[in-house]
């Protein structure tokens, strides 16, 4: 009992002396952001011929309910050039017959690029137009194969991947993509902000008035999210130490991608794994490099309104980060890597995959102890107080970041109830996730693929608490 009262204090103290320092980051690099982004710069990058084109990569599998609206918002993006390269992961839904009807098109004779390995193509198709539009059909082998197909497929040498229930802004794009034009050589990937759609009002695949969602379930991931995104991925892009950029909206240089091996077929955690990746190959390579969050440009996706999704969902994230660090774990604490291996993928491992092990342990102890009557229940409770009031902290303080920003949209029409769930995720929500995460363990050896999610489909007016079935991480 002593010896893990002074492993969880010191567990505590370093938790806090991370997080508030990459805290403190995340507010000077916003300052830093503001300081030289301009609407007016951004229009005459969008104006010049130096501006890279993009391709987007739509990986999709059963997305038939929301796929030709997502389709076309994105092909609306105010973007100097761009394609959509869409592909069915053996979709057995009608996701490819609502983009053949509805942007008319026919199957087409492409020779596949031999670049990265993927499933067998069944069919490519592609409009009778101009329309910049190639959907890839494929047999299931995964996300991460579906990407590298997408990769294989892309003209040009950008390649964004947006999963296909969520919507980026007009201008999210090019936000993202500004890092690449300041610093052409050096920048390899960038991400941004993803935000939570339900609740709001969305129309053929745009965002048109946002709101809170009314669900219990889908508030308690907004506030995640905004702790996650604001005060975590701007700290650690400040000293170049970002390890994910989300599967969801990011941008990367197809290239240096290719040359790194593209996606691991069969990860849990693509996205995770292929930054880390990155990052090792461009230090071995001893190449100059840069991979950055930017804070502005912002993605809109549908989060789970069900805890059997939620569930699911958090057991794939969790499972994706112990076998990332299991992977590289040749990076960790070797200064050959910098601050990732120093600080970053450390503080991955201890918080994020050991972090459930020791809350729920603590909770095993704290019970047995009690029972024994060797506990000092003030003092324990004193403990559990510190805890809690420093989670809040974390939040008010990624809220402060967050309203530094620019925002389009008056996102937060009642800061007290955005409070008020900050309080309540402590009481149940948290520990739910932590039992979730330390049973998946014993899971690790039976990967799985994507598992089937909930998709409502978007474009539709929001219906109050859809989904949430009255239920009341570090966000990926």
């Amino acid at each position: 009992m002593i010896a893990y009262t002074w492993f969880a204090a010191c567990f505590l103290v370093a938790f806090v002396v991370v997080n508030t320092g990459v805290l403190a980051l995340a507010a000077a690099e916003v300052r830093r952001y503001l300081a030289r982004a301009s609407a007016s710069g951004l229009r005459r990058m969008l104006r010049s011929p130096l501006t890279p084109a993009v391709s987007i990569i739509v990986p999709a599998h059963n997305e038939a309910a929301g796929i030709a609206d997502s389709v076309r918002s994105l092909l609306a993006l105010d973007y100097r050039l761009l394609e959509v390269i869409v592909v069915s992961d053996g979709s057995t839904d009608d996701t490819v017959g609502c983009l053949v009807r509805a942007f008319d098109l026919r199957p087409v004779l492409r020779p596949n690029p031999p670049f990265l390995e993927y499933a067998p193509i069944r069919a490519i198709y592609a409009p009778r137009g101009t329309l910049r539009l190639l959907v890839v059909d494929k047999e299931n082998g995964g996300k991460a194969d579906a990407l590298n197909a997408g990769i294989a497929f892309a003209s040009f040498p950008l390649y964004c991947t947006v999963d296909a229930d969520s919507m980026l802004e007009q201008d999210a794009l090019a936000k993202t993509v500004r890092p690449f034009v300041e610093d052409p050589e050096r920048t390899v990937a960038t991400g941004g902000m993803i935000r939570i759609a339900n609740g709001c009002r969305v129309e053929r695949g745009r965002v048109v008035e946002a709101r809170l969602p009314r669900s219990r379930l889908a508030m308690f991931q907004v506030v995640e999210y905004v702790r996650g995104f604001f005060g975590t991925r701007t700290g650690w892009s400040a000293i170049n130490a970002l390890l994910i950029v989300s599967g969801a909206f990011g941008v990367f240089r197809r290239d240096v991608v290719i040359e790194a091996g593209g996606y691991r077929s069969g990860s849990l955690g693509e996205d995770f794994e292929l930054v880390v990746r990155l990052h090792r190959f461009c230090r071995k390579a001893g190449r100059p490099y840069r991979i950055v969050y930017v804070p502005d440009p912002v993605c809109w996706t549908e989060a789970p309104e069900e805890a059997r999704f939620l569930k699911r969902q958090r057991r794939r994230w969790y499972l994706g980060c112990v076998e990332t660090i299991l992977i590289h774990r040749a990076m960790l604490l070797n200064p050959r890597y910098g601050a990732v291996g120093l600080v970053a993928l450390p503080a991955m491992a201890l918080f994020e995959a050991l972090g459930p092990l020791v809350e729920i342990a603590g909770y095993v102890i704290a019970a047995a102890a009690a029972a024994l009557g060797a506990i000092s229940w003030p003092a324990f409770a004193l403990f559990l107080a510190i805890c809690v009031l420093y989670g809040q902290v974390l939040t008010a303080g990624a809220l402060a970041v967050e309203d530094a920003t620019p925002r389009q949209h008056p996102f937060w029409e009642d800061p007290r109830r955005l409070r008020r769930y900050a309080w309540l995720e402590n009481l149940g929500f948290r520990q739910r996730q932590q039992l979730w995460r330390a049973a998946s363990l014993v899971q690790f050896a039976r990967k799985r693929g994507w598992g089937p999610m909930e998709r409502k489909g978007l474009s539709r007016p929001a219906v109050a608490g859809a989904g949430a079935g009255g239920d009341p991480p570090a966000p990926r």
